[in-house]
């Protein structure tokens, strides 16, 4: 094996190893961490805005990481020009929904929405629906249906390349 197919597996797996990272950081705080919070009657919020900050320097980082691989290896995928109109319209999807998992951690983070915003909707039975889509869950779901993008990608690949 040469140099460059040595950096391409460092670039898939880094992409791989930041992509992991931020979704299972994600899955791990909505389903233990979140609710832990919440149960937990003492009124110290200081372990809630530290794992929140150390949390919020993973995701950053894990952005960055996913541009830079992001952009090596669709470059690489597409400079050929061997990949037909369906690998594209998939690639297409998925960086759209990467895109809106983009934009709601930056917006979250600037407008500070949260569930404690959404009081109202709670109180509404068709509040519960909107809950389940609406903020760090959402990101989850596409994060979850980028990865089956991902590997549906990698499928298509393997069978145009050969």
């Amino acid at each position: 094996m040469d140099l460059i197919s040595w950096f391409h597996i460092a670039v898939r797996w880094a992409h791989f190893i930041s992509a992991s990272a931020w979704i299972g950081g994600g899955i791990f705080w909505l389903v233990v961490l979140r609710p832990a919070v919440k149960n937990d009657k003492s009124d110290d919020s200081r372990i809630n805005k530290n794992v929140s900050s150390e949390f919020r320097s993973l995701v950053d980082t894990c952005l960055f990481v996913l541009l830079a691989t992001g952009a090596v290896m669709t470059f690489d995928r597409l400079t050929p020009g061997t990949l037909g109109v369906s690998y594209l319209i998939v690639l297409g999807v998925k960086l759209s929904m990467v895109a809106v998992m983009f934009y709601m951690v930056r917006a979250k983070r600037q407008t500070a929405w949260d569930y404690k915003s959404l009081r109202n909707i709670r109180k509404n039975p068709k509040g519960s629906i909107f809950r389940v889509i609406a903020g760090y869950n959402l990101i989850i779901v596409l994060g979850l249906s980028v990865y089956l993008l991902s590997s549906l990608l990698r499928s298509m690949y393997e069978i145009t390349v050969g």
